[in-house]
């Protein structure tokens, strides 16, 4: 019974120590897949030491956090984050923060932006310093809003080229053709295509495809111009350069050491030894092209540093001299960084090996650098600020500096991978202009892995319109000159239509350009506004009206220049004084103006007030010649004392310090000033009549060079004319008919007469209808001629200009108020009429329209309309 006891415990203790033996054997084995990175191998192997490991729970926890990290590398994002919640459970965070961060990544990735949120954050509590954590979480607010806000790009999957396995980085054959591309798969290339034990998908290798017809991709095939593709090692992003009649090959190659990771380095074709040198760097043969017959074909690997690491991804300047590469090796910033290595000449091996520094590079991943030209590099990251996983970026090298980079945003980028873009030749790289090319990316509703995707974007065009109004009529001005002034010196010019319009064109107007509009007629001040497509994303119709102010025909008083007793020189203090008008000479090139000056009322016993005052004209005059202004626009006139202010408005005057107002209305003759009390305000006023002021007399003044040469007669007409002397006739006020208080009428029938009102100076016939409802209406044709002839304004509305459609037409139903308004002798103030289209009477008014003038009666018998004195 012991014997047999003792065989039974001595076969359970060897079974025992067996089984131990082989649960270590098998989790070395599993660490041993994982450190040489053959993530699909060590995944099944730490599956199983994982089902037999049941007494240790820290080595349990620490073999689960190996298979997540398994899965995170093999990109498989659900498993990876089942297994990192496993793990969050078992409280592993604490001797390893970074699952959430990783966690956070993938839900970032597959846009559970909440979820990414609330794990970044529980990362940062634990390790606050971290910027890249830092900078993903901030990108989540980001990601949002730029796909609430996509770019105008189209994008579609090349599905005829893609298969169930991955396909990346699009490049162009031959530079200038877009005819046929290349790039890079891990699907079959035949019957005995070998596996990757680090991906588990076939040997990566480069595949060709043409464009068709219909702008689709074809079916693609192994890429047979040199022999790149080899049985044994993935090979990828293909460079091809032409120089001269000789085509150049940069391409990234990885080998898979046993029991090792990956080895990947950049190849290309041999550097041809200058004359009289050796060439020192060891060939390494790829494929067929190994044999000494094919020795053209044969590829060296470039010297970029320590094979240890990884070298990846070229991309090759236009005169070969700089090559840009992705590795891991030391002295950069994070995992993989972006590098470049220059020489003298092609004849020479790379060298001078350097990082392009944080401005590029994070501490995430910097990979698959293309270059559009020579100095804008775009590339692929995870640690700058995007949608989720690898984000699309581009730089650009201006003076001696990297720029920031800048994020293609959404759709070109997702919350996936977006790696490797190619843009069709011969585009203009500006943001608003025409844009279509090739990606890569991993993005929901692909046909496999990583699928190739095309893009396409109209061009953003611009166009600059309007119309052109009178201020005062609001009537659409015709032939008015429009002038664009762009900041990169262009400059064209138009006229407005005969419905006041006028527009630039998208061939004139270009992006990232500041405009100026300047709009200017005959008899109209100039007006002038800005415009811009600087920074705009999409296209647009730049809308910008404009309302000419009618040349005023009272003098405009200039602010207050002051002169020393009985002088006229300028002071200095006062020549700012005279900028607006120097602004308005030059802005309006056209004008003549009359520069009156004026002084007080009282003598100088030195110098009469009229010379005073002609002097002091001049003096103007002479400052603004000294400016470029001609004399001939300028007529100076000294008024002394002859014409006292008539003031416009409430107006201020100081003496002394202290401040007077002087009302609207008044007239500052010598009897009104002396009638004020004190001597302060006696002064004040004095002040406001020493004044001086100008008044445009002409509209038409043309330089003598214009007049030798009017390059286009049709445009300039209104010029011409003005010339020639051919002037509008004015327009004469209608004498007032009625002279004593009884109204004759002419009547109509027992309920309507007509008689005449003078509104604005203009004569009216007017239906007199006492059950008519309304106080007084106005036909709208009626109105309109008082618009356009000049004797009403928008001001003269209600609703000032909301009270005419588009066109410059009076609205129906607006309400319009005459500042005069007589029958007869007896006036109205501020007369209002309803306009109304369709009437059949011009106007019609009745008791309380009449009654406006003051209180009547009607004699029918007699047919008159009887006022009270």
């Amino acid at each position: 019974m012991r014997i047999k006891s003792f065989f039974v415990f001595l076969l359970i203790s060897i079974s025992s120590i067996g089984a131990f033996a082989q649960k270590q054997s098998l989790t070395e084995k599993a660490d041993e897949a994982f450190y040489a990175q053959q993530y699909t191998i060590a995944v099944d192997l730490y599956k199983t030491a994982y089902a037999d490991i049941s007494l240790n729970r820290q080595e349990r926890d620490r073999i689960l956090f190996h298979q997540a990290e398994c899965y995170r590398y093999m990109d498989d994002k659900d498993q990876a984050i089942k297994t990192y919640q496993r793990l969050v459970k078992a409280r592993y965070y604490i001797s390893q923060p970074k699952i959430f961060l990783h966690m956070a990544d993938f839900q970032r990735f597959k846009g559970d932006w909440d979820e990414a949120e609330t794990n970044y954050k529980e990362y940062l509590k634990l390790v606050p310093s971290d910027e890249l954590a830092q900078r993903r979480l901030s990108s989540i607010a980001l990601a949002k809003s730029w796909m609430q806000k996509p770019t105008k790009h189209q994008i579609k999957n090349e599905r005829n080229v893609n298969t169930e396995w991955n396909e990346w980085f699009p490049k162009f054959l031959k530079p200038d053709n877009t005819d046929e591309l290349m790039f890079t798969s891990s699907r079959s290339t035949g019957d005995e295509s070998s596996m990757d034990v680090w991906t588990g998908e076939f040997l990566s290798s480069i595949f060709t495809t043409q464009k068709l017809k219909s702008g689709e991709l074809s079916e693609a095939n192994p890429f047979v111009e040199i022999d790149v593709n080899s049985d044994n090692a993935n090979e990828g992003e293909l460079v091809i350069l032409s120089n001269g009649k000789l085509k150049n090959y940069y391409f990234s190659r990885c080998n898979i050491l046993k029991n090792k990771g990956l080895n990947c380095a950049i190849f290309s074709r041999p550097i041809q030894p200058a004359k009289g040198k050796k060439q020192n760097k060891p060939k390494e043969a790829l494929g067929k092209a190994a044999t000494s017959q094919d020795a053209d074909q044969t590829f060296v690997k470039l010297d970029l540093g320590d094979t240890t690491y990884n070298y990846l991804h070229p991309a090759v300047s236009s005169d070969e001299l700089t090559i840009y590469f992705s590795s891991n090796r030391p002295g950069g910033q994070g995992d993989y960084d972006l590098w470049k290595a220059t020489r003298e000449n092609t004849n020479e091996p790379f060298s001078s090996v350097t990082n392009l520094g944080k401005q590029i590079n994070t501490e995430g991943k910097e990979q698959f650098p293309t270059l559009r030209s020579d100095t804008r590099l775009y590339y692929s990251s995870d640690g700058l600020a995007g949608l989720g996983g690898y984000d699309l970026f581009y730089t650009e090298y201006k003076n001696d500096e990297w720029t920031e980079p800048v994020n293609l945003r959404y759709p070109i980028n997702t919350q996936y991978d977006e790696i490797g873009i190619i843009f069709n030749p011969n585009e203009d790289e500006s943001i608003a202009a025409e844009e279509s090319g090739y990606i890569s990316s991993n993005r929901a509703g692909g046909v496999g892995g990583d699928d190739i995707y095309s893009f396409y974007r109209a061009p953003m065009l611009f166009t600059i319109k309007g119309l052109v109004r009178d201020d005062k009529s609001m009537q659409l001005v015709e032939g008015a000159k429009v002038r664009l002034i762009g900041s990169d010196k262009s400059s064209v010019e138009t006229r407005t239509d005969r419905n006041g319009g006028f527009e630039f064109t998208e061939t004139q107007v270009k992006y990232n350009v500041n405009y100026t509009v300047q709009v200017s007629q005959i008899d109209y001040m100039n007006e002038e506004a800005n415009e811009s497509t600087v920074g705009l994303t999409t296209s647009k119709d730049l809308v910008r009206d404009f309302r000419l102010k009618p040349i005023a025909k009272e003098p405009v008083v200039l602010p207050e220049i002051r002169y020393d007793l009985a002088k006229w020189d300028l002071k200095d203090q006062y020549l700012d004084s005279l900028s607006d008008l120097l602004v308005v000479l030059v802005n309006n090139p056209y004008y003549v103006i009359e520069l009156r000056s004026h002084t007080d009322i009282r003598p100088f016993p030195q110098v009469t007030n009229d010379t005073l005052s002609q002097r002091r004209a001049e003096a103007v005059v002479d400052f603004l010649y000294s400016r470029g202004i001609d004399r001939e626009r300028l007529i100076p006139r000294g008024y002394g004392d002859r014409i006292p202010r008539t003031l416009l408005r409430d107006t201020e005057s100081d003496f002394n310090g202290k401040q007077y107002i002087f009302p609207k209305g008044v007239t500052l003759t010598e009897s009104y000033i002396n009638s004020l009390k004190t001597h302060g305000e006696r002064e004040a006023a004095h002040q406001l009549n020493r004044r001086s002021e100008f008044r445009i007399v002409r509209t038409d003044y043309v330089p003598s060079e214009m007049l030798d040469s009017l390059e286009d007669a049709a445009l300039n007409k209104p010029i011409v004319d003005m010339v020639k002397g051919n002037k509008p006739l004015p327009i004469t006020n209608v004498p007032i008919i009625y002279s004593d208080n009884n109204i004759k009428l002419t009547m109509i029938n027992g309920n309507k007469s007509m008689l005449y009102m003078i509104l604005n100076g203009a004569n009216v016939p007017v239906v007199y209808d006492e059950r008519y409802r309304d106080a007084a209406v106005m036909d709208w044709d009626v109105a309109m001629n008082f618009l356009l002839s000049g004797r009403i304004t928008k001001d003269d509305f209600r609703d000032k200009d909301k009270a005419f459609d588009k066109e410059g037409n009076i609205l129906d139903e607006s309400v319009l108020t005459f500042k005069t308004a007589f029958i007869g002798k007896h006036s109205a103030d501020k007369y209002e009429v309803l306009v109304k289209k369709g009437m059949t009477e011009k106007m019609i008014v009745n008791k309380n329209g009449i009654a406006n003038f003051g209180r009547f009666t009607l004699d029918k018998a007699k047919a008159e309309l009887i006022f009270e004195n």
